[in-house]
């Protein structure tokens, strides 16, 4: 069996003198395509290199796109436009994420959803325990209080990010939320819809802080700064 052609027919029809109809084909190539899968939680730089690895671009898509790109499954051209290909994540970033966020939302609400959801989606896996940590994030934020987040350092240090030292927390950046109160001024990934509806869906509970168990993956939560320091040695055998 021969394998089949990149090529796409189009059936040219016309009309005879005396009434008699007939038909020919022209052809013309059609460009190869590639499926990319973009995983939750990519950064737009994860996305331009896997793009032009793939084939698909030659340029890279702005940064400014960062929190709108939705992580999915999508198939391109190959190469493509860093135009139609940004035309395209939105496209599914308005079916996918569009339809959960509240009605009458402004931009600059949608980007704070957006922020918030993506040091979720690089902070914790559990759809539960996300929207407990969304919960103590709405806690500190209204109390003027640092969320003291790994993620949001990690987007700002030069890889790798692991361990996080005293002087990486007194690094001079909005992104360190150890340093400053407050959201960092965009969003550091591309979240999934469950950290979306994370954030829409906060669970009030009596926790202020957490970290996350390197061994069983699951988060620690605990009430107080003693016993948040107590875990951290417990679990990480370090010092705050």
């Amino acid at each position: 069996m021969r394998p089949p052609s990149l090529i796409s027919p189009l059936i040219i029809l016309g009309i005879l003198g005396g009434g008699v109809l007939f038909a020919y084909i022209l052809t013309y190539p059609q460009a190869p395509k590639v499926v990319v899968t973009i995983r939750e939680g990519a950064t737009v730089n994860d996305i331009n290199k896997l793009l032009r690895e793939k084939g698909v671009l030659a340029e890279d898509l702005s940064q400014n796109l960062e929190g709108y790109l939705f992580p999915d499954t999508c198939e391109f051209f190959v190469p493509s436009g860093a135009a139609v290909v940004e035309a395209k994540f939105r496209e599914n970033f308005n079916q996918k994420i569009g339809p959960i966020i509240p009605a009458g939302s402004s931009e600059e609400d949608l980007k704070e959803i957006l922020t918030k959801a993506s040091l979720i989606e690089k902070e914790v896996p559990d759809f539960s325990e996300r929207k407990i940590v969304a919960g103590i994030m709405m806690k500190r934020l209204e109390n003027n209080i640092p969320l003291q987040l790994d993620a949001s350092l990690c987007y700002e240090k030069d890889p790798p990010c692991f361990p996080i030292t005293r002087s990486d927390k007194k690094l001079s950046s909005p992104f360190n939320t150890y340093l400053y109160s407050g959201l960092p001024p965009h969003p550091i990934s591309n979240p999934g819809v469950d950290a979306v509806l994370a954030v829409l869906n906060p669970v009030a509970t009596p926790y202020w802080f957490y970290i996350s168990d390197p061994e069983s993956k699951k988060t620690i939560f605990s009430r107080t700064l003693d016993e948040h320091n107590d875990n951290i040695v417990k679990y990480l055998n370090t010092t705050n």
